[in-house]
């Protein structure tokens, strides 16, 4: 078993067998000494899934019942009971362990979080846990609210994590784990959970959860922008949703794989100055220009200009042979590599002698 709080303070856990607490009787009385003032319950008690148990989280309260400043902690009572599956009884009490005694040396408000790990679970066991906050000997706040779990060894993290860009956005596929972190075989239905972050971020965003294929397609990924991702597999188990840990991130940026639409209305006129060409102006907003070939009557294909050309319009100057000379014309953006759209519909001219 392991605690912890967020700047790093390693607690060493006892076990007590008793623990008195006070409850007021509801009268008025005098005021009472700073020192006997309740802290606030914790409200925020969560559990997350381990290799080898659960990772109990909560955040330090740092004020009292009426709002005062909470000076000290002198450690937190985190209470467990441990029951069978069919042990469910919706308004029945609760029967709870002796408490596990969690000292806390740190200030109340430079502490943020603390963390507990409890590796002493079973396999089909149902287990709730609460928490309270414990100022002095005498003086403890109210219990937190419950966190109710039924343990079994989660999935072993998907392999193989890929990530891709297609036309449609990121493409992301992985392998299905075969084991439990106990090491037997997975012989239960699983899922999957999707998540997402900028590469700069920390945080992560469900993208898709109760995943049944072991590929997901991210249509919203925005181009020019880096992003990481990771998969985790999670077993429903008697009303539980146990994750097992994640994949390695990924990291990918998007590419625009989509190309432009191809142009439209060519027209091809034999002029004195050569075989002029025109054709309707795309309106993509990413458009770098046009591609311009021609098959000669021999039926070779030739590209006309090596560049894209930025308007639609062109004059072939080449001096050419006697025959039926076809033209077609592509469009291409600015992606790197650039995407070339389909070809035009196709335009002829024939040079007499």
């Amino acid at each position: 078993m392991n605690v912890r709080h967020s700047k790093g303070l390693n607690i060493t856990l006892l076990l007590i067998f008793t623990f008195l607490f006070l409850n007021g009787c509801g009268r008025k009385a005098p005021p009472v000494p700073p020192g006997t003032l309740r802290p606030v319950a914790i409200k925020d008690l969560s559990c997350r899934f381990k290799p080898q148990g659960v990772e109990l989280s909560w955040t330090v309260p740092i004020r009292n019942h009426d709002g005062s400043p909470l000076v000290k902690i002198k450690e937190f009572h985190l209470f467990k009971a441990e029951l069978d599956l069919k042990d469910r009884c919706g308004g029945c009490p609760v029967s709870f362990g002796p408490p596990i005694r969690i000292p806390f040396e740190a200030k109340p408000e430079e502490a943020r979080k603390v963390y507990y790990e409890d590796r002493t679970l079973k396999e089909g066991k149902r287990y709730i846990y609460e928490v309270r906050t414990v100022k002095s000997w005498f003086v403890a706040s109210d219990p937190s609210n419950r966190v109710e779990i039924v343990w079994h060894s989660p999935p072993e993290p998907p392999s193989g994590l890929k990530a891709s860009s297609v036309k449609k956005g990121i493409k992301l596929e992985w392998q299905p784990p075969h084991k439990w972190t106990n090491g037997k075989q997975i012989d239960k239905p699983i899922f999957y959970r999707v998540y997402r972050a900028k590469a700069e971020s920390k945080k992560w965003k469900l993208l898709k959860d109760r995943l049944q294929k072991n590929y997901y397609l991210d249509k919203k990924a925005k181009e020019k922008i880096r992003y990481r991702y990771k998969v985790s597999a999670v077993l429903p188990f008697h009303g539980t949703l146990i994750e097992g840990q994640a994949t390695e991130p990924v990291t990918i940026e998007p590419k625009d794989l989509i190309p432009p639409e191809p142009p439209k209305g060519l027209v091809a006129v034999a002029t004195k100055n050569g075989v002029e060409l025109l054709w309707k102006d795309n309106r993509e907003p990413d458009l770098e220009g046009y591609l311009i070939y021609r098959k000669d009557p021999k039926g070779r294909v030739k590209l006309l200009n090596n560049l894209p050309i930025p308007l639609p319009r062109y004059v072939d100057r080449e001096k050419k042979r006697p025959g039926r000379y076809y033209y077609w014309v592509t469009a291409v953006d600015d992606a790197q590599p650039p995407n070339e759209s389909r070809p035009s519909q196709k335009a002829s001219v024939y040079i007499g002698k």
